[in-house]
């Protein structure tokens, strides 16, 4: 026992000593660091909609066609501050029609526009946030539409709020989640679509 004492007093010396040294040769860590003014964000999402697609027929009644929406987003956020990020986001939308001899697949429409996000804490790897955005494109049409006398084709405004939360797997790499209600229309404020979404995608950080 006195020798396993004097072996586990060398060790530790040893360690105490030579510690430092590799601090010194070797390169130095970094954990995940804060998002500062200088950090710019890009991101990648995609996501399926189930639609519904309303058409008047002769009798007045109304015949559904059941479809399937994927949206593809891609996002740019710059960080003005450690909680306030601003930039935009643009959207590649496809669809697919799996009706009873009448499959289809296509380009559905597109979408650009700006967006705001807010990080309510200084936390750096689990990070909550909030986020306002809005999309001006043709063809977007989301969500079951409120009137039959536009069904999503055209010029579009859609303007949507998410809440959700990113993870920081590494510095300059993560995972988020969010989720939350869009308005769409061709107008401004009357929307004729309402949809919640869901999305999963991953995140890369730019420092510079």
């Amino acid at each position: 026992m006195k020798h396993f004492g004097l072996l586990l007093f060398l060790y530790g010396l040893c360690i105490v000593s030579v510690t430092p040294a590799f601090a010194q040769t070797g390169p130095p860590k970094k954990g995940i660091q804060p998002l500062r003014s200088d950090v710019g964000i890009n991101g990648f999402t995609a996501n399926f909609h189930g639609l519904s697609s309303f058409t008047n027929l002769e009798n007045d009644t109304l015949h559904t066609n059941g479809s399937a929406n994927l949206e593809i987003v891609f996002h740019d956020v710059r960080m003005m501050s450690q909680r306030l990020g601003v930039g935009f986001q643009v959207l590649g939308s496809f669809y697919t029609n799996s009706n009873p001899g009448h499959s289809q697949f296509g380009i559905k429409g597109w979408g650009a526009g700006p967006m705001v996000r807010v990080y309510p804490f200084f936390t750096n790897r689990f990070q909550p946030y909030a986020q306002a955005e809005a999309l001006f494109g043709d063809n977007m049409g989301v969500g079951k539409l409120a009137t039959t006398a536009n069904r999503g084709k055209g010029f579009r405004v859609r303007l949507g709020m998410r809440a959700g939360f990113a993870y920081r797997i590494i510095n300059n790499f993560g995972l988020f989640v969010e989720g939350g209600p869009d308005w769409e229309s061709g107008a401004l404020f009357k929307a004729d679509a309402r949809a919640w979404q869901l999305n999963i995608g991953f995140d890369i950080y730019r420092f510079k």
